[in-house]
């Protein structure tokens, strides 16, 4: 279980730092999104995954990242509209699917 940890908790930080990064308009986004799929590909590193969920933990881990600086400027924004709890539930709702599949890729063996 410490590996399944320590590979959620540096995923969570690289989309953190990228939604910090994204949350300005005029980020340069291409190369931090590039950077979390690279990373997010790595990180079932150790593990039994293969192409299809290594993929799909990247794709996840961009999507995410984008959430959440959509929620974050949602935050910043005036009111309280329905675009600030959108980003917030696909923020939750990606990172539950993120979780959930880094668990199973952790703990399947051979």
């Amino acid at each position: 279980m410490p590996g399944f940890l320590l590979r959620a908790c540096l995923l969570l930080a690289v989309e953190a730092g990228a939604a910090f990064l994204l949350r300005d308009s005029g980020a340069p986004w291409i190369p931090v999104l590039l950077g979390v799929f690279v990373l997010g590909s790595a990180v079932p590193q150790g593990t039994s995954a293969e192409f299809a969920g290594r993929f799909l933990v990247a794709a996840v881990a961009v999507g995410v990242a984008l959430a959440g600086a959509a929620a974050w400027a949602a935050y910043e924004g005036p009111g309280a509209g329905p675009d600030r709890w959108a980003a917030r539930a696909a923020t939750a709702v990606l990172l539950l699917f993120q979780t959930a599949t880094l668990m199973r890729l952790s703990l399947r063996r051979g």
